[in-house]
């Protein structure tokens, strides 16, 4: 996994029973929902996220963690500095019925 960032960012990954996107949260389990991810600011909080992701890797709940930087600001808005994030939280890119 990556190193941390020194700025603010949440922890998402790949649920391995369905493959869903999900997220960290400050209770400590995984969602499927941005709006419930735990924002870590700064290196130390963010290296938590990163040591957190690893974890659940080990114990094979997720696969594929890694940090997502946010928009700056003190906002607690969860919106992704990059497009991929942002094209990835919007779903699939691909009509399932089509591709069966």
């Amino acid at each position: 996994m990556p190193a941390a960032l020194t700025t603010k960012a949440i922890l998402t990954a790949n649920d391995v029973r369905n493959g869903d996107v999900v997220f960290w949260t400050a209770d400590q389990v995984w969602s499927a929902s941005i709006d419930d991810a735990l924002i870590g600011y700064g290196k130390e909080e963010t290296n938590a996220l990163v040591d957190e992701g690893a974890r659940a890797e080990a114990a094979n709940t997720v696969v594929g963690a890694y940090l997502v930087a946010l928009q700056p600001g003190d906002t607690l808005a969860r919106i992704p500095v990059k497009m991929r994030e942002v094209r990835r939280l919007a779903g699939p890119s691909i009509d399932f019925a089509q591709a069966a």
